[in-house]
């Protein structure tokens, strides 16, 4: 094997062959289910013969594109960067070169597979921007969030904000090519920032590089923008500060514990950690609203439609809305311990009880504030058309995030987990196919079924939740009897 190549299987030994961490695992178990799905359908469709062979064989080529981008965006590219130091460079002199080269190499696959499987080679400078902003936003670059909203939107720029004549130049041959140039000029000078070269200037800007990555891999992001207390969240820990003060001010024998409790978690166990969210929701359904009043024909109906069908993935937002709670509660040992100590904690043999209620109240009150949004935003974009079937889509996520809100907090720590990710993901779609059939029974549509269905459940989950969270032992600090 030449040195070439030994440099090559050390960088991806170091890089994906090490065991992945829990969000990866979680990942990857996620697109298996989806992969083996996507397989299940296209052997359905073939046999049933309602899909020829050349189209089930781009079905899986697409799938396969898929999963090279996971790997080569979200777990070859962040650690890649992690490796580029100045120590790693001294042990292996040609290290910034190999890793950029592989970069590259990867980038430039994914983005021709990714391209030759949707049929369309005028699609190469969309998907290239769209590959090349994930691995920059895995990255902790914020840069890289443009380069994924632009393409993602390039349907509804190209119908209606674009004017035709923009959009058929674009689009031309020529365009095309231009355009594709200018992309691969870009994610080369983009890999050229991600790897820097050396000097004072690299080690300070590496520094800030892990840093991020490592925010983003945690999740920590916009917590930690409210915990430090600047620019993005001042106007959110205004509130949080308003409240804790006036919590605190009672005293012993006046302040409520559970509240108290639930202050010990940080800014992120707060209504107001929502607030920005909500706000931003309904300016663009406010904007798109104007917007399509302002245009109307063709343009503002196809607006309409594009607005409309990205509702559905806003619900996304509900599924992770509880998902703080789980992280503040592993990241506040310390204040767990000290509040406990303290007369403000209220009775131990109380403790889970108190506890679990204000989970239970700030949990369904978040999740009441993004559904009726979301339900608001639907209805100035579309009008009251499908509302029935997005509130189903609501209460569905709004049972998946409350599966994960009441446990045993001493012992597991709570948050989620592969197990408790993929049984919460498999009762989602039991859940929907059971009202999908009794829809298409009853002649109702799914959407009252599924509100009904996911109700029922939730109920039942968390009746058993707080059974098992009231006979655990105290909750705070959290983790101790695993950790002991």
């Amino acid at each position: 094997m030449s040195a070439a190549l030994r440099e090559y299987a050390a960088i991806w030994q170091v890089t994906m062959a090490k065991r992945a961490d829990k969000a990866i695992r979680i990942m990857g178990s996620m697109g298996l289910l989806l992969t083996l799905g996507a397989v299940v359908f296209g052997i359905v469709q073939l046999v049933r013969h309602e899909m020829h062979a050349g189209l089930a064989l781009r079905m899986l080529g697409g799938v396969a594109a898929l999963w090279l981008m996971l790997a080569w965006g979200v777990m070859f590219v962040p650690r890649a960067m992690m490796l580029n130091t100045a120590v790693n460079a001294r042990l292996m002199p040609r290290q910034r070169r190999r890793l950029m080269q592989i970069a590259a190499a990867g980038w430039l696959l994914v983005t021709c597979l990714t391209t030759a499987m949707s049929g369309r080679w005028g699609m190469f400078p969309l998907v290239g921007m769209l590959i090349l902003g994930m691995s920059m936003t895995f990255g902790g670059s914020l840069a890289g969030v443009i380069l994924i909203v632009l393409p993602s939107n390039w349907p509804l720029m190209s119908r209606v904000l674009l004017p035709p004549a923009w959009v058929e130049i674009v689009t031309s041959v020529e365009g095309v090519l231009a355009a594709s140039l200018i992309v691969v000029l870009g994610a080369a000078h983009c890999l050229r920032r991600m790897f820097p070269a050396g000097g004072d200037v690299h080690l300070g800007r590496h520094a800030s590089q892990v840093a991020r990555m490592q925010r983003m891999r945690g999740g920590e992001g916009w917590t930690k923008s409210l915990e430090s207390g600047t620019v993005a969240g001042a106007s959110v820990l205004r509130f949080y500060g308003a409240a804790l003060r006036r919590d605190c001010g009672r005293g012993p024998g006046r302040a409520d514990p559970g509240k108290m409790l639930l202050h010990a978690l940080g800014p992120s166990a707060h209504w107001s950690f929502w607030a920005a969210s909500l706000a931003f929701m309904l300016v663009v359904g406010i904007a798109l609203h104007i917007v399509i009043g302002w245009r109307g024909g063709a343009s503002a109906q196809s607006l309409q439609d594009f607005a409309s069908g990205s509702i559905g993935g806003v619900v996304s937002v509900i599924l992770m809305s509880t998902a703080q709670l789980g992280q503040a509660m592993n990241k506040t040992l310390g204040e767990q311990a000290l509040l406990r100590l303290s007369p403000l904690a209220g009775d131990s043999t109380l403790l889970n009880r108190r506890l679990a209620g204000r989970l239970l109240r700030h949990a369904m009150l978040i999740l009441a504030l993004l559904a009726l949004t979301i339900l608001a935003v639907s209805v100035l974009i579309a009008g009251s058309t499908g509302l029935a079937r997005l509130a189903g889509m609501c209460c569905l996520a709004g049972q998946v995030a409350m599966s994960n809100v009441l446990g045993d907090y001493a012992g597991d720590g709570g948050g989620w987990t592969l197990k408790r990710g993929l049984l919460a993901a498999l009762l989602a779609l039991l859940q929907g196919g059971i009202a999908a059939g009794a829809g298409w029974l009853t002649g109702t549509g799914f959407g009252p079924w599924l509100i009904v269905i996911a109700v029922g459940v939730a109920a039942v989950q968390l009746r058993r939740a707080w059974q098992r969270m009231l006979a655990a032992p105290p909750a705070f600090p959290a983790r101790r009897m695993a950790l002991s």
